[in-house]
Parts: structure tokens; C-alpha cells; sequence
């Protein structure tokens, strides 16, 4: 979740040409001399600062903001972008330093109120953050408004107050009903709370704005998968590796591992906050709270009625995570040839007729087992991943109704056939990519036995070969 910085200095144009304010004094002694204004070339070089900052080129930044301040040191908007380049570089005291040199020169600049309040709820000085933020609000004229209080939200969940965090979103909400990432953040912060039917609210909302990211589609599945919506979920998968097949929250689907979600890492915050312990030690520290009772299980989003003590009748068992503190770099996304890579379920739902796989399954792997015995703690979801098969396709394999009804010591069916069909039709929104993996084939063969790109776009109903042509068929 980032804090909104506010930019006092605008952009003139792309290549920041034409800024600087030029006079041509005509008189009876002198004609062509040109006149400068030194605030107007400060603004200009602040523009350019700020420009380089955005891309990283510090040492161009500094240059052009240091040239500002020497040619006008008592320009607010001088100290307002030094104090954020200095954040940008981690140099704290002098950015601390930077934004009250601001306030001394203009004590009525929002912008400034806002950027020094979203600094130190930043460094942990919730109250007088909270107290800029609030000027910021209060300032005639003041235009942004909405992002002043998303800040104030965020103070309030660094001091793990939801309920003000809650409270603050909102009213941003209603001072900029279309901005993307309050609507997100209402829907992670239901998920977090368990309440799956308004954060499907929210989602649907923010789906609505047109939002797409690989966030957004991940949080789409993971209610989903809490409300048990497979057709939702195969929706949401089959996008998300349509458009984003190696972000970091593909791998997280396909693995079933959202513990560096930010959903998950939030719900686990709000779980501690419940049990009054650090996040970082929840699933290390045994429950003995017994009015919020905790199921732990080997893998898995827990059940949300259980880890809260809400109602609910659902009995499906959830997936558990455990909230990382420094959670290391996701791995990258497996290739379709990995044998310990993970499932991605088939196009449309298992009582869909167009479904290629209705009456075919995927060839196992050459040390994938025809059967699975269920462990103590397993999910269908789990297990689907594990063999790389949908959780619809397992259902029908196995003739389940209730996944709920799977048990320790069950022996559950694979595949229907050993043998892999020779062509693939088509659908609506199949990638290569998609169906290699679908298959439990590498994408360069797949690719070369079809002649074509491996970023090839297909077309609906066109023929995907899955043996190499040159072999017999049986």
C-alpha cells in the first residue's frame, strides 16, 4: 500500500520545454536584452529533478534540484522536492528537516501538509502525521482531498486500528468515488475481516472501473475460492495466464501460496490484532484463546468463520498462509516441461459441453502415480495442484459432490486414460502457453510441432497438435 505524494511543481510538457518565463524590454537604450525570472527557472529545474528522480537517475535529480535552491532558496516548492528526494534516498533526517523548512515558508500549502503527513506515518510518527494530514483536509480549496485521507487510512493501519482504516477509506471514497485503489483496498480489507460477500462487493466495483493488474485478478480468485465460486475462480485463473503468466501472482495461484498476497499478509494482521499477538509469531505461537478457535492445518487459507468466530455455514476447508515479515522473492513460473510445476484449470466449467477435456484427460507425467491417497489436512484444491488438474475435473474423475465430504485414507482416481489425445481444439481466450500446461508439455515443443511463435494469438476452433506429427498415430 503506498502513501499519495503530491506534486506542488507541474510537469510543463514531456521534454519540460518552453517553462522558463522570458520578457523582452524594449526601451529608448537597449532593445533584445532578455529579462529572467529566477523562481520561473526553479520551477523549471525542480520539473526536471523531479522528472530524473521518477527514474531513478538520482544523481541528475539532485543536480537539478540543488540548482532550484540556488536560485530560489526561499521557493517553498524548493524544500517540498528536496524533502522528497531526500525520502526517495532514505536520508530521513535531512527529508524531516526539508518538509518543516517547507512549512516555515508556506504554512498554508496542502500539498505540503499532505507529503510531510505521508512521510512520518511512513517513519512511524502516527500523531503529528495525523494531525498534517488532517490540515491538509481542512485547507480551502484544497482539490485532493481523497488522497489526503487514504493517507490518514494508512496511518491508522500502521497503528493496526481497522476500524479506522475502514472509516478513512470511505471517506475518500466519497470524495473520489472512481479511484482504484480505495476501491481495492475496501475489498482486501473484507477479505481480511472474513466477510467474502462484501469484498466480492468491492471487487465486482473495482471490475466495474476497469481496473486490471495482476493484484486485482488475484484477489478476484482468492474470494472466489472462499465462496467456492468455480466458475468465478477458472474465470479469474484462465485470465490471469491469458495476460500475466509470469507475474509473481500467477505463480502464487498456481502454487496456491498467497502468503505474499496482500490480502493474505493483511488477514493475518487482522488475525493478530484479534489475538493480540505480533504477526510475525501467529503461527508460531500455539492458540489458547478458546473464543476464537484457529484450525490448523498442513496448507492453506483457513476457514474464515473458524479464525474469526464468525457464522457461517460453509464447511468447505480453506487454504492456511502464514504472514511473512520479509517474505523472500516469489519463484518464478514454472514451465510447462517442470514436473513439480502446478495446475491450470480448463476453460469453462466441468458442465460445460464445449469443454475439450469432458471426456479426456491430461496424460500424467512419466512419475505421476494413476492414484492419490489423501493425506490428514488435504484439500481437493491441493491436490489438483499437485497433479495438475482442475479441482472441477478431480470432482468428476472421482464422482465428488461435496468437496467437504474428502477424507484421510480416501484413494482418489487421476486420470481416466493413459493415453494423450493427438489434437486440441481451441477455445475462447487459449493461449500455447495455456495449453502446454494444460497438457504437461514443454511450450517449445508444443510451439515447434505446430510451427509456430510461442506468442503465437490463436484462434478459436483452430487445431493444436499434441504429438509430433512426424510420429505414427496408434
Amino acid at each position: 500500500m503506498r502513501l499519495s505524494w503530491l506534486a506542488g511543481v507541474g510537469l510543463c510538457s514531456a521534454l519540460l520545454i518552453g517553462c522558463v518565463s522570458e520578457s523582452t524590454i524594449v526601451d529608448s537604450k537597449r532593445q533584445g536584452e532578455r529579462q529572467t525570472d529566477n523562481k520561473q527557472i526553479a520551477r523549471t529545474r525542480l520539473s526536471l529533478g523531479l522528472n530524473y528522480l521518477q527514474r531513478g537517475e538520482t544523481s541528475q535529480a539532485r543536480f537539478n534540484l540543488e540548482k532550484a535552491r540556488e536560485l530560489a532558496p526561499d521557493l517553498p516548492e524548493v524544500s517540498n522536492a528536496m524533502a522528497y528526494y531526500y525520502q526517495q534516498v532514505g536520508e530521513l533526517d535531512q527529508a524531516e528537516n526539508a518538509y518543516r523548512d517547507a512549512l516555515r515558508k508556506d504554512n498554508d500549502n496542502a500539498d505540503t501538509y499532505n507529503n510531510f503527513g505521508a512521510f512520518l506515518c511512513q517513519i512511524n510518527k502516527f500523531d503529528e502525521a495525523e494531525q498534517l494530514l488532517q490540515a491538509a483536509v481542512k485547507r480551502p480549496g484544497y482539490i485532493r482531498v481523497a488522497e489526503s485521507y487514504e493517507n490518514l487510512a494508512f496511518c491508522a493501519l500502521g497503528r493496526k486500528d481497522f476500524d479506522k482504516y475502514q472509516q478513512h477509506l470511505e471517506q475518500a471514497l466519497r470524495h473520489n468515488g472512481v479511484k482504484h485503489s480505495i476501491v481495492y483496498n475496501l475489498s482486501v480489507l473484507n477479505y481480511a475481516k472474513g466477510d467474502m460477500e462484501k469484498a466480492r462487493i468491492w471487487q465486482k466495483r473495482l471490475q466495474e472501473l476497469g481496473q486490471v493488474s495482476p493484484q486485482a485478478i488475484l484477489l478476484r480468485y482468492m474470494i472466489a475460492y472462499q465462496l467456492d465460486d468455480k466458475t468465478e475462480q477458472q474465470t479469474a485463473e484462465k485470465f490471469m495466464l491469458s495476460v500475466y503468466p509470469t507475474s509473481p501472482e500467477t505463480a502464487w495461484m498456481l502454487s496456491a501460496d498467497f502468503s505474499a498476497s496482500e490480502p493474505e499478509k493483511l488477514r493475518q494482521q487482522y488475525k493478530a490484532s484479534l489475538l493480540g499477538v505480533d504477526p510475525s509469531v501467529l503461527a508460531a505461537t500455539p492458540n489458547s484463546n478458546p473464543k476464537i478457535k484457529i484450525v490448523k492445518r498442513k496448507t492453506g487459507i483457513e476457514p474464515e468463520s473458524q479464525a474469526y468466530g464468525l457464522t457461517t455455514d460453509r464447511s468447505l476447508p480453506r487454504m492456511e498462509t502464514t504472514a511473512i515479515e520479509n517474505p523472500a522473492t516469489p519463484q518464478a513460473l514454472p514451465t510447462p516441461a517442470d514436473e513439480s510445476a502446478v495446475t491450470t484449470t480448463t476453460p469453462g466449467s466441468s458442465e460445460s459441453s464445449a469443454d475439450p477435456l469432458k471426456t479426456v484427460t491430461a496424460k500424467p507425467s512419466p512419475s505421476q502415480p494413476g492414484t492419490h491417497k489423501v493425506l490428514y489436512g488435504e484439500t481437493l484444491f491441493r491436490i489438483a495442484s499437485k497433479y495438475r488438474l482442475s479441482v472441477s475435473e478431480l470432482q468428476r474423475l472421482n464422482q465428488l459432490t461435496d468437496p467437504a465430504a474428502l477424507r484421510a485414507g480416501q484413494v482418489l482416481k487421476l486420470s481416466e486414460a493413459s493415453a494423450l489425445p493427438r489434437e486440441y481444439q481451441v477455445q475462447d481466450g487459449d493461449t500455447l502457453f495455456s495449453i502446454a500446461y494444460k497438457f504437461n508439455l514443454a511450450l517449445a515443443q508444443l510451439a515447434a510441432w505446430n510451427q509456430l511463435a510461442t506468442d503465437t494469438a490463436l484462434s478459436q476452433g483452430q487445431t493444436i497438435l499434441l504429438h509430433d506429427p512426424a510420429e505414427p498415430a496408434l
